[in-house]
């Protein structure tokens, strides 16, 4: 079985060192390595701007076998540098060429290896653009920014940081959505943190879900992720 996509966040982890910018680019399709498949996680995503697109491996060959054969197969393809590095379990190999960045993650499984394969266009970091249209008041700011677009449907998964506490960008929200033609479904108090909240809104096909929480590390300011079904 391939491996499960709540099982990427390494994956992310990877993706936030990443250049970004903002137009559709058609990527190329990695084939499925030597005696394994492969299955979309996302053909169509942005990761703060950056489009991407993202499949699941598995195969019968071991990790570095599998990193050795993408490595030959792209370095006689075309002119792409190549980086390997490990972190355990996984092993990556980087490859860049004027047009495209690709990532190959690695690891051991019971029947040989399983990993990820990502691949971006290779823009400038200059370009970095975190820009949403989903509304949120001016003391928030993002720190992070998700977009999918898959077979027609369009999400968002939106990471923002606020000074003040959770109550109060709690109503803030909740106002400002009212505002912008958006209907409160459910507001209530998160199980995990007694001063945080959770938000549902929907306007016509819209769905939003706000989670709104003390932040971990400084817990006198305000973690908040919005998750926003767009069609």
């Amino acid at each position: 079985m391939l491996i499960n996509t709540s099982r990427m966040v390494v994956v992310l982890l990877i993706l936030l060192v990443l250049p970004a910018n903002a137009e559709r680019i058609t990527l190329p399709d990695l084939a499925a390595p030597p005696q394994g498949s492969t299955q979309w996680i996302a053909r169509s995503m942005r990761l703060n701007g950056l489009p991407m697109s993202l499949k699941a491996f598995e195969s019968r060959l071991s990790p570095g076998a599998v990193l050795a054969h993408y490595e030959s197969e792209l370095k006689s393809s075309g002119r792409h540098e190549a980086r390997r590095s490990a972190n355990s379990p996984w092993q990556v190999l980087m490859l860049r060429s004027r047009e495209h960045f690709i990532t190959v993650q690695a690891r051991a499984a019971s029947a040989g290896s399983e990993g990820t394969i990502l691949v971006s266009p290779a823009l400038d970091p200059a370009k970095l653009e975190l820009r949403t249209d989903f509304p949120r008041p001016s003391t928030v700011r993002i720190v992070n920014l998700q977009q999918y677009d898959d077979s027609g449907m369009q999400s968002e998964h939106i990471s923002l940081y606020s000074e003040r506490a959770p109550y109060i960008e709690a109503q803030a929200f909740s106002q400002l959505l009212i505002t912008n033609g958006w209907n409160i479904i459910d507001t209530r108090p998160t199980r995990e943190s007694h001063r945080g909240f959770v938000l549902e809104a929907q306007r016509q096909a819209e769905q939003a879900l706000l989670v709104i929480i003390p932040d971990a590390v400084r817990p006198a300011t305000t973690a908040i992720v919005v998750t926003w079904k767009k069609s």
